[in-house]
């Protein structure tokens, strides 16, 4: 993606951002991918610190909320209509803007990380997992979900990088991140990998 392209990209989340929680999709579409992503977190992790990136207006940050009710929540988009809008929305949690690839948070401070849907936005994605994987502490869980258009489909999506599951594996692995699972849900247009930082 250039940066204009970027740059577009990001102007359509600030127009969108403060009627972004009233779309239709939040409920028919944006539910399921938020559950599926917090099942998808392996059995027996308790965090105490969780980091969502391409945050929006902090909806998934709520949920994880109700799971872990005393975890830190922080929570980066690179658009700061987005961010306001989960400030207001989420005072207990904590917000940047921030694009995925310079996150502005110290070295090993995240149990688990999460991304749902913004991965095809990222400008550089291998550089997005590695900034992932320096944020987590050593053991902890990425969660990525992004969009999955079969062959002969990928023209639908106009913008941004879609998800492989082979290339996202690679990135994992070049990264430092262990896959731990990898599947396809929502009629396999949606893809979720699982990867682990090595213990250290």
């Amino acid at each position: 993606m250039s940066t204009h392209q970027e740059t577009d990209d990001v102007q359509s989340f600030e127009r969108r951002s403060a009627t972004y929680e009233d779309s239709f999709f939040q409920d028919l579409f944006f539910d399921r991918i938020h559950r599926v992503a917090l099942d998808s977190v392996p059995a027996g992790i308790k965090p105490e610190s969780i980091l969502d990136i391409g945050c929006g207006t902090g909806r998934l940050l709520r949920k994880a909320a109700r799971r872990w009710p005393v975890a830190r929540l922080i929570g980066v988009d690179p658009a700061e209509g987005m961010v306001k809008e989960a400030r207001r929305l989420t005072p207990g949690a904590l917000f940047y803007v921030s694009p995925a690839e310079t996150l502005p948070l110290p070295d090993a401070s995240f149990d688990l990380v999460l991304s749902t849907i913004s991965f095809h936005h990222w400008q550089d994605q291998l550089q997005g997992v590695k900034q992932v994987v320096r944020v987590l502490r050593p053991g902890g869980i990425f969660v990525l979900v992004d969009l999955f258009m079969p062959f002969g489909l990928q023209r639908i999506q106009r913008h941004g990088r879609q998800a492989n599951p082979s290339i996202v594996s690679g990135m994992f692995t070049q990264a430092g991140l262990k896959v731990q699972a990898q599947r396809r849900f929502m009629s396999r247009f949606l893809l979720v990998t699982v990867g682990r930082r090595a213990n250290e």
